[in-house]
């Protein structure tokens, strides 16, 4: 594997803890005595679909125009509120982001989807790519703006979309949150804790998930593989919830859902996590709560379905009020750190079975809260995706997938999306720094363009 190094992202947009503040300079670190109170904190919710533009079986919580949304290069196509929907505040003052899972449904024309706050700035980080004819999903963290709303755009030639969205979680501000205490994101080297085709926690293995099969996964004191790892998430009951990126690979149309309890007997799940057309494979984080036995529910509507979990990180109470690790803090809108297209950051592709590393020195060292630098973090979310993928050899198709780990630490056998030809595929990462602020991302087939949008850090103490 040739290594390749492109080191110094531009600085970002910084953001506030309670409205922006912008910066384009070096940061002076902040002392973990300047605490957030409840701020960045995690709010997991069972999973709730909030908003529905297709009339059947019944639109929800539709807004004008009503039903299918229009598509221009003009944006925003419409407005939808967040808050005070499926478990989340009302209170914009309680309120400092929200986990949604945003679906396009039979789009006319190929495009993106981007959304923000009403009232911010559009920015041109995309949260979800689609070609015509399409069902694509991918999971967000986005920040309420004006009214509790979120602008929606549809960024496409003409023609209509329809959109779904689905709400798994909040985040608290600096003010104590309604609910009491909220979790702390943990991140991890990402582990593999399910796969179907095998017999990681499958029984019998290399078993696909039938129709409307559900299988229970364990959770708290699982073990991961690739790399191995005893208890990659501590058995204990402070583990409220888990960050997982979950592969599907189908044999037939489908969606998998993931959620915290059984199902009622007879009944099909009311939200979605992968939507999959027949013979594909798709990838989306997932963010969401463990049940009462320490497990959560992985859900198969139709074809036949391997399914694949990787671990990225827990969501753990009880931590220190005085510390600020773990604290999740979203960006105002989403940030775009370096896109390999641009000649600012090379131009160039990535090749074949190659890997490059990339500092996020100047972008961590660059985001404020509530005025005040903070340049000590374990991480960063955001968008990753793969904007193009060329063949190696003119004859022979290609499909690929991207990797991102912590620099230092050795490759994992996994992945944070699968790619092909023809189609921009983003997903939401969960991005752990290695020493220093810096992350390494691996292709396995092909010459990739690929780029990140930034749309939280993850602080440390």
């Amino acid at each position: 594997m040739m290594l390749s190094r492109r080191l110094g992202l531009a600085c970002a947009v910084a953001v506030a803890l309670i409205g922006a503040i912008v910066t384009t300079g070096a940061a002076t670190p902040v002392s973990a005595a300047d605490p957030l109170g409840g701020g960045g904190e995690y709010h997991p919710l069972t999973p709730q679909r909030i908003f529905d533009s297709r009339p059947v079986p019944a639109s929800l919580n539709d807004v004008a125009p009503l039903g299918a949304k229009p598509m221009s290069p003009a944006t925003p196509s419409f407005n939808l509120r967040i808050l005070g929907l499926g478990g989340v505040p009302a209170s914009p003052d309680q309120v400092l982001g929200v986990v949604v899972n945003i679906t396009v449904i039979d789009p006319a024309a190929s495009g993106y989807l981007t959304a923000y706050g009403k009232g911010a700035a559009a920015g041109t980080s995309s949260i979800i790519n689609f070609l015509a004819g399409q069902t694509v999903s991918n999971l967000a963290i986005v920040r309420p703006g004006l009214d509790g709303e979120l602008s929606v755009g549809l960024n496409a030639s003409s023609g209509t979309a329809q959109v779904v969205v689905d709400v798994f979680g909040w985040f608290s501000t600096s003010t104590v949150a309604a609910g009491g205490e909220g979790a702390r994101l943990i991140p991890t080297s990402p582990g593999r804790i399910l796969d179907t085709r095998g017999a990681v926690n499958r029984t019998p293995a290399g078993t696909p998930l039938a129709p409307r099969e559900s299988i229970r996964l364990p959770i708290r004191g699982v073990d991961a593989v690739n790399p191995t790892v005893i208890d990659v998430v501590p058995d204990s009951s402070s583990v409220v919830g888990v960050v997982l990126n979950l592969t599907g690979i189908s044999r037939g149309q489908t969606f998998l859902s993931v959620l915290p309890e059984d199902l009622p007997p007879g009944t099909d799940p009311s939200t979605s996590n992968v939507n999959l057309a027949a013979n594909s494979v798709k990838a989306n984080l997932v963010i969401v709560p463990v049940g009462a036995d320490g497990r959560i529910r992985i859900f198969n509507y139709g074809g036949s379905t391997d399914v694949i979990a990787d671990v990225v990180g827990y969501l753990q109470v009880s931590g220190d009020p005085a510390s600020r690790a773990g604290r999740v803090v979203p960006l105002a809108t989403p940030y775009r750190t370096f896109d390999t297209r641009d000649p600012q950051w090379g131009g160039v592709t990535l090749g074949p079975g190659q890997a490059e590393d990339w500092s996020f020195a100047a972008f961590a060292n660059s985001v404020a809260i509530g005025g005040v630098w903070v340049g000590n973090q374990l991480g960063v979310i955001g968008n990753l995706t793969n904007a193009s993928l060329a063949r190696q050899y003119p004859t022979v198709p290609v499909s690929s997938y991207l990797t991102a780990w912590p620099l230092g630490a050795p490759r994992p056998g996994s992945s944070n999306l699968n790619s092909v030809e023809g189609s921009a595929v983003p997903n939401l990462a969960v991005l752990t720094y290695g020493n220093p602020n810096t992350v390494s991302i691996y292709n396995a087939a092909g010459y990739a363009h690929y780029l990140f949008d930034a749309s939280a850090v993850i602080l440390a103490n």
